[in-house]
């Protein structure tokens, strides 16, 4: 009889202990779970690329998104709300961006708010990126930069590529090669910092069922001939530019994420960009053309160009190594973009 009661005793004891260590185990699991998922500081998480960055990275990453709002609209990215806090802010910015790596988009985009706002834009996209790039330093964060082919100025040979020479011909080129210099200076055998060079990005994407627009080239274009308006082109027209999606131009980021986080530490950059080198009047006619499918009937003229900027027939770009080392991809083309944004039903973006 004494057997038997501690034979069951036994059995209990076992069974008790055996479910303890399940969940011990189960609970370890989880707490490697949490906190083997990497930190991302996301600036310029409200804007038009920074809110579809933290779309990209909001599953996979704990994501700090910061924005002072200045431009940016986006307050959440599902349920993840959006910190407002200006980059220029430092002892906010070391507060914040206590994080596994840091993908800075932050600033005065554009040629035309830089040359009206020549002092902001250099404060925000020069002393700012230099605040940035001094934390990294501090901590051996590692850092993706979202630059711009508007560093290069006129193209010097084609297709472009990441070695090709710096000679930036407007104020908005010229900040973000000041930035560019500030984190090369600031990142060599300190942290690992990639430069996205990323071409004339456009489309549309939705943040919590929300349609995230901005007005670049093609989007003005397509935007026009929703309202059978005049699509106006600069002379001579025969200017080309590459165009990359919005939602390819997050894709980088997620991609380029786990390659930063173990590169060594010094700047490489990659051309983020299409094989499309269209140039701006047959970006207008493609427009035009599809709109006619949807019974509209938008008008192309021509004006004077008021801006500086490249008038070159051929923006081709070697993308050769972002494809190689970061596995990229572009998935949108010109005219799948341009049909997303004229079909009504924006479920389909």
């Amino acid at each position: 009889m004494q057997d038997n009661t501690l034979t069951v005793v036994t059995r209990v004891t076992s069974t008790v202990i055996l479910t303890i260590l399940k969940r011990m185990i189960l609970l370890l699991k989880s707490q490697q779970l949490t906190t083997s998922m990497k930190t991302v500081g996301i600036t310029g998480a409200a804007g038009y690329i920074g809110s579809r960055v933290c779309y990209e990275l909001k599953n996979s990453y704990s994501i700090v998104p910061i924005d002072n709002f200045f431009k940016g609209s986006i307050r959440k990215i599902d349920d993840i709300e959006v910190i407002k806090a200006d980059i220029r802010d430092r002892k906010k910015m070391e507060s914040l961006l206590d994080v596994d790596c840091i993908a800075h988009l932050a600033a005065i985009p554009g040629v035309e708010p830089c040359n009206n706002a020549k002092e902001l834009s250099y404060d925000v996209n020069v002393n700012g990126t230099r605040i940035i790039a001094e934390i990294c330093r501090e901590h051996n964060i590692p850092l993706i930069f979202a630059t711009s082919f508007g560093t290069m100025g006129d193209p010097q040979y084609t297709p472009i590529d990441e070695n090709h020479p710096r000679n930036p011909i407007h104020w908005y080129g010229k900040t973000k090669y000041y930035g560019e210099e500030i984190i090369t200076q600031a990142s060599l055998d300190n942290f690992p910092c990639y430069f996205l060079i990323k071409s004339n990005v456009y489309g549309m994407h939705l943040i919590n069922s929300t349609p995230i627009f901005k007005p670049t080239v093609t989007n003005k274009f397509v935007d026009l001939a929703k309202t059978n308006g005049k699509i106006l082109i600069y002379r001579p027209g025969t200017q080309a530019r590459n165009f990359l999606h919005v939602k390819d131009a997050a894709l980088s980021y997620r991609l380029a994420i786990p390659h930063v986080l173990r590169a060594k530490p010094r700047p490489e950059s990659f051309c983020i960009a299409t094989s499309e080198s269209v140039s701006i009047k047959a970006l207008a006619e493609k427009v035009a053309s599809i709109s006619r499918e949807y019974n509209l009937s938008p008008e192309i003229y021509m004006a004077d160009n008021p801006r500086t900027e490249t008038l070159v027939e051929d923006f081709s770009v070697d993308i050769t190594k972002a494809e190689k080392v970061l596995g990229f991809s572009p998935q949108y083309t010109i005219e799948k973009a341009v049909r997303e944004m004229l079909d009504l039903n924006t479920n389909h973006l």
